[in-house]
């Protein structure tokens, strides 16, 4: 009886890693993303909806995060839920604000992306795309979108000398309501909370707040086990 259970959980294991293969076949690396976003203007953007802006994206850096959001969206679902190792898309058409992650443990990335409009007309375009687990990546690509000419335009320093490195981590809150840029640092003088207001052309740091992680009664260190 235990040689019957160890083979199916081994056949129900090899079916949910192809699974998740299935569904990043054709995804670019986050990292060769992160690397190369900042150097290259795209164009061709059809107009200026959020899923115009992601399609314009997608076909220069392909990933399967951005081609659920775009099949929900064209469905005009708010939630979908896919099942287990499937996409869960949460998309908000009212405060232009998507996120995209998995609901099984085989995949770990996620993105979310968002828009604010600017006072010259133009709208500044975030996506941020996330890994937790090795190699634990987390970066947001910021564009200006000119309806003009219908190109988005790097903008890397948008937010400056928040990167992350060895000792820091940096994780990103895009709005979905309101205007605010949250960005959680977690590091060596333990957990801060920097908040960026708006000021109509891009984010612009307001304050910093020190953050008390409590779990269970103590506080918590995510770098302890």
């Amino acid at each position: 009886m235990k040689k019957h259970v160890l083979i199916a959980l081994i056949a129900l294991m090899s079916c949910m890693t192809a699974v998740g293969q299935d569904i990043r076949k054709g995804s670019t690396s986050l990292v060769v993303i992160e690397k190369e976003w900042e150097h290259e203007t795209l164009s061709g953007v059809e107009n200026n909806t959020l899923g115009a802006m992601l399609d314009c994206f997608d076909k220069r850096w392909p990933t399967w995060m951005v081609k659920a959001a775009r099949k929900t969206m064209k469905k005009g679902l708010r939630l979908e839920r896919n099942g287990d190792s499937q996409p869960v898309v949460h998309y908000d058409p009212k405060n232009g604000w998507v996120e995209v992650a998995m609901s099984g443990p085989l995949i770990a990335e996620f993105m979310k992306v968002c828009y604010w409009k600017r006072t010259n007309g133009h709208r500044l375009f975030a996506l941020y795309f996330g890994n937790p687990v090795e190699p634990s990546i987390h970066f947001v690509c910021f564009y200006d979108y000119n309806p003009q000419n219908r190109t988005l335009t790097p903008e890397p320093q948008i937010i400056d000398g928040y990167r992350t490195t060895e000792d820091t981590k940096f994780f990103y809150d895009l709005p979905q309501e309101g205007k605010d840029l949250i960005i959680s640092e977690f590091g060596p003088k333990g957990h801060l909370r920097h908040t960026f207001k708006w000021d109509g052309m891009k984010p612009v740091f307001s304050k910093t707040e020190v953050v008390e992680d409590i779990a269970d009664g103590d506080h918590y260190d995510e770098d302890e086990e």
